[in-house]
């Protein structure tokens, strides 16, 4: 059991390290599962499955925050499952939600649940703190 969740760990961290922080999108179809699954629908997207869906949504994160950078500081296994929690940071300066780039600097927590099968990625659960970064954008009071 121990070599599943040392592998699972590592398949997670790949994804970040390589796939997100390094921006190398090749390594996606590593990573991925072919029929992999997002239920967390950051964008809208037009991919649906498999390593597409993150191609896409990180190509869109890029295009938002071209310095964009994810520090996870726990990730756990356990069975097929490994989480990751994580702090993703850039400067804002490009288009989001249809508004012009505010030029900010951000900071939020993401976390992010991971099924794991025949030792690629295939389902992703996710949380973000979407208030923290509209707040900071200054799209909400802070109030």
């Amino acid at each position: 059991m121990e070599n599943q969740t040392t592998a699972n760990k590592a398949i997670l961290k790949k994804l970040i390290d390589e796939a997100f922080n390094s921006r190398n999108l090749d390594v996606l179809e590593e990573v991925l599962h072919p029929d992999f699954i997002n239920h967390q629908e950051v964008f809208p997207l037009e991919a649906k499955k498999g390593p597409a869906v993150f191609r896409e949504l990180y190509s869109v994160f890029f295009s938002i925050f071209s310095d964009v950078k994810a520090d996870y500081t726990h990730v756990i296994a356990e069975d097929d499952y490994v989480m990751a929690r994580d702090f993703i940071s850039g400067t804002n300066d490009g288009e989001i939600m249809g508004k012009p780039a505010t030029g900010k600097k951000v900071k939020f927590e993401v976390f992010h649940l991971y099924r794991v099968q025949d030792g690629k990625l295939i389902e992703r659960f996710g949380l973000t703190d979407d208030v923290s970064l509209m707040k900071q954008l200054g799209f909400m009071p802070e109030e």
